[in-house]
């Protein structure tokens, strides 16, 4: 092991509960730089957000501060935040301009180590830890409405597991406003351990838990599969993501990856890694070192320049014994296995093939370096999808309801400990009313929620009560915007609701910021809450409610061809 180097591991999964891994990683061993991001905003949504995230950060860092060795100024603080802001925005426009992509963002923990110093930035609840002699510290403070109410003592730490305001969330990337990174500097020392990781290990796994497991010792790899398998023992409710870096020599400077890590010369390759597509004439090398790596970058030991699809980081190939592990690294478009997404580590066969991007890879034995076995079953049609389409299994008739809040900026201004609990009185409204539901859905969209309700008049009834009780529970004046519509959602996998309806109810949320008439009739009502549905929601009222309500025009929404009626409510 030469001196100033570090070592690392990192290992993401997708847990015993959910369908889709929304969990990032990256790590840009030449840069220093090392980063968590665990998406939200439902199906796929939430992937792109954190993939987004990992993809985009480590370039933009480049290009703002080259040849840094310094992390204590005051410019790098300043230029990291500015980083970080600015791909946030980028995040929020991405989610504006598509409907598939409404309310998306991410959480973001990065490390960035130079010298005997690492930088540390966050946003949202994944988390930093520090374990220096034995003993684990939890560097960074969570950006959660948890960890607020637990600050301002309304509640204990113990009791967060139960509460219903668990998971959501005060900053991330993509959030409204101003994006607001915590910064902070940390000096490193010989035999430190970082660990990194997003909150579906350490929302189910106890930090003396964790401390154990990396009090250890031993191969950084066995380390994340063990806190990966401790956080799936308690369940897995969660995708798992955690990066262990450890700190080798009393400082750390950019060096090349093979630098990095202890790899070792195989005598005998365990095989040869070829291109499917043109029968190894791009590529043809053996596997001959225990640690393999694939990207679009020059620096990988495969660099594929020819397939924008392919990341710079895209997968990493290691021999362990006699076994050959593929693991993903966090890869922008994934790495599939006869058709199916790779999260986390998986064994390789010998032979097989895989697919980085849209390029086919194979691995075939060393003492018989052909891929013609491999052909026909790599161009079958069953065999041959490069990214496999959505499954959903059922699809339901309901009502769709977006709670908003108006002018939250000025709430958070007031203190961020009065969003938090407008938040939580919101989300304890709506859990108590679906409760009444046989097929309730809730979920948390950053200041507001999205609800399925059975029937559009449970869910007028539900929202009519809400402005009555949250200015009985909050002490400033609020505003709140409901936007509601009935039709069929498809139910993915993950029992997250999606399809064009969906997309359509967060349209009409947007109708009363660019919609001159939408506009002047809120203006003219300024103390009523705002309620705007489509027809189809208004034509599945009760008299009594449907008559109160105003048609204000015919608009388009996203995700229909024709423009589609809308009223607003006008009730007392």
């Amino acid at each position: 092991m030469g001196t100033n180097t570090i070592n690392y591991a990192g290992l993401s999964d997708i847990g015993r509960v959910r369908k889709i891994n929304e969990d990032s990683w990256s790590v840009d061993y030449d840069y220093g730089l090392f980063i968590v991001s665990d998406g939200m905003g439902g199906h796929a949504a939430g992937d792109v957000a954190s993939k987004t995230v990992v993809e985009n950060l480590p370039k933009m860092m480049h290009q703002r501060l080259k040849n840094i060795t310094n992390l204590a100024t005051p410019t790098v603080y300043e230029t990291v935040s500015s980083v970080m802001g600015q791909l946030s925005n980028n995040i929020r426009d991405m989610s504006l301009h598509n409907a598939a992509l409404k309310g998306m963002g991410a959480t973001v923990v990065v490390v960035f180590i130079r010298g005997k110093q690492a930088l540390i930035a966050h946003m949202g609840d994944s988390r930093v830890y520090l374990l220096r002699d034995g003993k684990l510290r939890q560097v960074t403070t969570d950006h959660s409405v948890i960890q607020l109410l637990i600050d301002s003592g309304e509640m204990k730490a113990e009791d967060a597991e139960k509460h219903p305001s668990r998971g959501q969330i005060t900053r991330c990337m993509g959030m409204r406003g101003d994006p607001l990174p915590e910064i902070q500097l940390i000096d490193l020392l010989v035999n430190d351990k970082i660990l990194m990781c997003s909150d579906g290990l350490s929302g189910f796994v106890s930090d003396k838990q964790i401390a154990a497991l990396l009090n250890k010792g031993g191969n950084l790899n066995q380390i994340c599969k063990s806190l990966i398998n401790a956080a799936n023992g308690a369940g897995g409710k969660d995708n798992i993501t955690a990066i262990c870096i450890e700190i080798i020599s009393k400082e750390f400077s950019p060096k090349p990856v093979s630098e990095s890590k202890n790899i070792t010369l195989l005598d005998v390759p365990a095989g040869y890694l070829m291109s499917l597509d043109d029968q190894g004439k791009k590529i043809n090398c053996p596997l001959d070192k225990t640690y393999f790596t694939i990207g679009r970058d020059k620096k990988h030991d495969v660099h594929i320049t020819d397939d924008t699809t392919v990341s710079r980081h895209h997968c990493t190939i290691r021999v362990e014994a006699d076994k050959v592990i593929l693991e993903d690294m966090g890869s922008r478009n994934g790495t599939y296995l006869n058709g199916q997404k790779v999260t986390g580590s998986i064994v390789l066969p010998v032979p097989s093939w895989f697919i980085v991007g849209q390029t086919r890879l194979a691995i075939v034995p060393a003492q018989n370096n052909s891929v013609d076995p491999l052909l026909e079953s790599a161009y079958t049609k069953e065999d041959s999808i490069l990214i496999p389409p959505t499954s959903f299994f059922e699809e339901r008739l309901e009502a769709f309801v977006v709670v908003d809040l108006v002018g939250s900026t000025k709430i958070v201004k007031k203190g961020d400990i009065y969003l938090a609990k407008i938040v939580t009185a919101l989300g304890r409204m709506l859990d108590r009313a679906l409760k009444r539901e046989q097929e309730p859905f809730l979920k948390c969209t950053g200041d507001g929620f999205f609800a399925c309700f059975g029937s559009a008049d449970n869910a007028f009834k539900t929202i009519l009560s809400m402005p009555i009780e949250l200015a009985a529970a909050i002490d400033i004046k609020v505003r709140l915007s409901f936007a509601l519509h009935w039709g069929t959602a498809r139910l993915t996998a993950g029992i997250e609701r999606t399809g064009q309806n969906v997309h359509a109810v967060f349209s009409v949320e947007d109708l009363r910021h660019k919609q001159d008439i939408v506009i002047n009739h809120i203006a003219t009502h300024p103390d009523n809450p705002i309620i705007i549905m489509t027809e189809a929601f208004w034509a599945e009222l009760s008299p009594q409610y449907k008559d109160k309500a105003v048609y204000l025009g015919s608009f388009p929404l996203k995700g229909f061809d024709v423009d589609t009626n809308i009223y607003c409510w006008c009730g007392n």
